[in-house]
């Protein structure tokens, strides 16, 4: 008996040791208060009382805020709407703690407890203090609500310089940052205007050689992979690396369209329009020397020939690049005169297919009449065209046209002109050289600069 009571103590002495021993202090848990005072998300609504919140409060709804905990400060990086009024907004918040002891208002000159469901009056720009659940430890943050402080959509011009007195009937293009400006001076003589992007009131003048100024046909002057191209009236043909020398390179291309843009980019070409036989046709080419003539054009009535309403002259023409989408690459042209010299308003979008042409007309267009010299350019995604001093746009790039809004319109101290060269820079702005006043028949030397507020780099 003895023996076995012996045994059992001997049993329970060693199981108590390696209990013990096999405990950690590490392996211990507490059970105590967080004193976690974290804010993890923040979201702000709010209840519409006018017109503008009914505007700008749903987007408050979806707006992110992030949060810096190193700052303890909340903020949306995407500022709110133009006129957004901070007033009484309701506040979602999760927090570290499921339960924090304690929520607290502090204001520039007081403090104030908060039940963590009313609503919050934001133009007293409070801070949030959060007291974890153990009633100790708390965390104080700042929320910075970011509204744009100008209006987003708002195109807003500038008069920047004018071009000496001496410029004529121009066109003006952008080769790297330095302006070339092509113009006919009183003389009757060809010149060319250079001006860096960054200073527009300095300009160098040289003559230009070896192109008849008398018959240039000015708008037709497209710079491609750094070349200057351009026609006379007699259907000859001219390329320049710097745009005072020029030599001649065909006899038989009636007008430039502008650049055709495909897949890749060393695809792309100059799409012109020749003739041959009293006929005339597309065709594609890299120099303006050799002419590959387009024979498959996707139009009806089905042929290879350049449809007579398409424009042969005085039109506007804006290539859009979007090298992945085959059909966001296009060629479109807005306005001009046809084969048999006919005004129009039409707009024109061409496509490069597999070994053929894709042409669409608007077919009619009741927004803008069929004057003279229609400016075109892409921008924001849209196209635009600018006629009789007043801007249209279209989402459909032509198809159909409507006059912007009142915030993108045209400054009103902007001389009505006609025939402007309008140049879109890699800063999103609109440069606006040139025209002839409508008024007078005379050269407009003024250079406009515009740009949407939002598009602000």
């Amino acid at each position: 008996m003895k023996l076995k009571q012996t045994i059992r103590l001997i049993f329970l002495t060693v199981f108590s040791i390696v209990t013990l021993s096999s405990c950690d202090d590490n392996e211990y848990t507490t059970t105590g208060l967080s004193a976690d005072a974290q804010i993890y998300t923040f979201q702000l609504a709010a209840i519409a009382t006018n017109a503008i919140d009914s505007a700008n409060y749903p987007i408050m709804k979806k707006t992110k805020f992030a949060i810096d905990q190193s700052r303890q400060l909340i903020y949306n990086p995407d500022s709110l709407p133009y006129q957004t009024a901070l007033k009484k907004f309701a506040a979602t918040i999760t927090y570290g703690s499921s339960s924090p002891s304690r929520l607290q208002l502090v204001y520039p000159d007081s403090v104030s407890t908060w039940n963590g469901s009313d609503s919050i009056d934001f133009s007293l720009h409070p801070k949030i203090r959060v007291t974890a659940t153990n009633g100790t430890s708390n965390r104080e943050y700042t929320i910075d609500i970011r509204i744009h402080q100008v209006d987003p959509d708002t195109l807003t011009w500038n008069n920047v310089a004018n071009q000496p007195n001496t410029v004529g009937r121009q066109k003006t293009l952008l080769k790297g940052n330095t302006f070339h400006t092509f113009s006919i001076d009183s003389d009757g003589k060809l010149y060319l205007y250079k001006a860096s992007k960054s200073n527009v009131s300095d300009w160098a003048k040289q003559a230009v050689t070896s192109i008849p100024a008398a018959s240039v046909v000015l708008e037709s002057i497209t710079l491609f992979n750094d070349t200057f191209f351009a026609v006379d009236n007699n259907k000859n043909a001219y390329s320049s690396t710097d745009g005072v020398a020029w030599s001649a390179k065909s006899a038989n291309v009636l007008s430039i369209i502008g650049i055709l843009p495909e897949a890749a980019a060393d695809k792309d070409s100059l799409l012109v329009i020749t003739e041959d036989a009293g006929k005339y046709y597309f065709a594609k080419t890299k120099d303006i020397s050799t002419l590959k003539v387009v024979n498959k054009i996707s139009y009806n009535p089905l042929s290879n020939e350049v449809p007579a309403t398409f424009p042969a002259s005085g039109f506007s023409a804006v290539t859009i690049v979007n090298r992945s989408n085959l059909n966001g690459n296009i060629l479109t042209t807005v306005g001009g005169k046809t084969l048999s010299n006919q005004q129009t308003n039409l707009s024109w979008a061409v496509r490069a297919g597999d070994n053929r042409l894709e042409i669409i007309s608007s077919q009619e267009n009741f927004a803008f009449a069929a004057n003279a010299g229609i400016a075109s350019f892409w921008y924001n995604e849209y196209m635009y065209a600018l006629t009789d001093n007043t801007l249209y746009r279209s989402i459909s790039v032509g198809s159909k046209w409507a006059q912007v809004p009142s915030k993108e319109s045209i400054d009103p101290n902007m001389p009505k002109a006609y025939g402007q060269s309008i140049i879109v820079d890699d800063e999103n702005y609109i440069w606006i050289f040139g025209g002839i006043s409508e008024a007078g028949a005379t050269p407009v030397r003024q250079i406009w600069r515009g740009r949407l507020n939002k598009l602000i780099p």
